[in-house]
């Protein structure tokens, strides 16, 4: 009978990044907010009515309203949303940033370089 691994043979709690590599992904989510949140600002000028006319003209019009600022599954909503979840990582990688730095500055004080 062949044996089944019920336990990766590695520890998948976690990863380690590179100092460097963490400080730029922070950066480019930064960058990447700034893109939503003038996402965001278009949404919401689709969202005010125009007026089109009637019949289908209207119609779009109304669309335009609803798909920018309207409730459920609207742009503003979903960009909303995806702003604030590029916020989350981004705490959690400065948090990461600072464990490390943390880390760093105790490993350097323990260092002791004298005496060859």
């Amino acid at each position: 009978m062949s044996e089944v691994r019920t336990q990766p043979p590695y520890d998948v709690r976690g990863f380690a990044v590179a100092p460097e590599l963490a400080t730029d992904a922070y950066a480019k989510l930064g960058r990447l907010q700034d893109v939503v949140g003038e996402m965001v600002r278009e949404a919401k000028v689709l969202g005010r009515s125009v007026p089109l006319g009637g019949g289908y003209a209207g119609e779009i019009g109304e669309f335009m309203a609803e798909y920018g600022i309207g409730g459920q599954g609207s742009a503003v909503q979903q960009l909303t949303a995806f702003g604030k979840e590029l916020e989350t990582l981004k705490q959690r990688i400065g948090e990461a940033l600072a464990k490390y730095q943390h880390a760093d500055e105790q490993a350097a004080e323990g260092v002791d370089c004298t005496g060859g």
